[in-house]
């Protein structure tokens, strides 16, 4: 049986590195917060020409406004984000005015979104994301010790901060979508520590079983391990077909999942319940065999 307790010390340091690293690219890099957050332009259109060609194409129209090209995979299509500016009406009509004199490009959807809409987009999200993640406090608290609540509530910030880190990173557009994709890597982290922390709970409530601490942990999961990376790897997999035929406005999100789905599985091993024992956990089971 693999000693996961063992590597307590080292998972904390790793964690803690990535987490340091996370906020110094947020603060010296930033995200790169899309329409959804910024206001602008999404327009989809569908095209031979390459993505260089649109870039040239789409910055004619106003040199002042930042243009960004995406290509869907394995198609034609394109999506392309314009920035907010000065007389955003007016230069909706004009660029399809310009696009559809042009027989080689065929505009499919635009959207535009004002900046003091993008504002209260921005305060929902976060709304959203505290409000999810005291509901799930407050339910572990409730099934569980509070010890429990704690460590499951740090393994999940854990992975949130780091894949909004890996967003920017990579420089993946951080939108509403992507206030999603963190919404599910935290509810499939909660649900694989949930299952640990059940197990662990079963272990230490057995009346015949009289072992340490340490040991519980590891037999919680160890006899969870194979499902773990079961539930992983299905859901990776699943996540794959999804980038390969996703629109291209969704294939960043799968991306960021799978990312999510990895950094999940790590902190429910080496970090959920090690935490535990770190908040002396062994003192309550000692209360009660008294």
């Amino acid at each position: 049986m693999i000693d996961f307790f063992k590597y307590r010390k080292l998972s904390y340091m790793a964690s803690s590195f990535l987490i340091l690293m996370t906020i110094l690219f947020i603060f010296f890099k930033g995200l790169n917060l899309g329409i959804d957050f910024k206001g602008g332009f999404n327009v989809e259109v569908r095209s031979d020409l390459s993505n260089q060609e649109l870039t040239t194409i789409f910055s004619r129209i106003d040199t002042s406004r930042e243009v960004i090209v995406k290509k869907e995979i394995s198609s034609n299509v394109y999506s392309v984000r314009i920035e907010s500016g000065i007389g955003d009406k007016l230069f909706l009509d004009s660029l399809k005015e310009s696009i559809s004199t042009l027989t080689n490009i065929e505009i499919l959807m635009s959207e535009y979104i004002e900046p003091t809409f993008s504002l209260d987009l921005i305060q929902n999200a976060i709304y959203a994301l505290l409000s999810s993640i005291f509901v799930i406090a407050l339910y572990i608290w409730i099934r569980f010790d509070w010890q429990f609540a704690f460590a499951g509530i740090l393994a999940l910030l854990h992975d949130v901060v780091i894949s909004i880190g890996f967003m920017s990173i990579f420089n993946i557009e951080f939108n509403l979508t992507m206030i999603a994709a963190i919404l599910l890597i935290a509810g499939y982290s909660i649900n694989d520590t949930i299952v640990l922390f059940d197990r662990l709970r079963t272990l230490s409530s057995e009346e015949d079983v009289k072992i340490d601490l340490p040991s519980m942990i590891n037999n919680s999961i160890s006899l969870n391990l194979r499902r773990t990376i079961l539930t992983s790897f299905t859901t990776i997999l699943a996540l794959i077909c999804l980038i390969i035929l996703a629109p291209v406005n969704l294939t960043e999100m799968p991306i960021v999942f799978i990312f999510g789905v990895l950094i999940g599985t790590y902190s429910s091993i080496f970090l959920g319940l090690p935490i535990i024992s770190a908040l002396d956990y062994e003192s309550v089971l000692k209360s009660r065999d008294s």
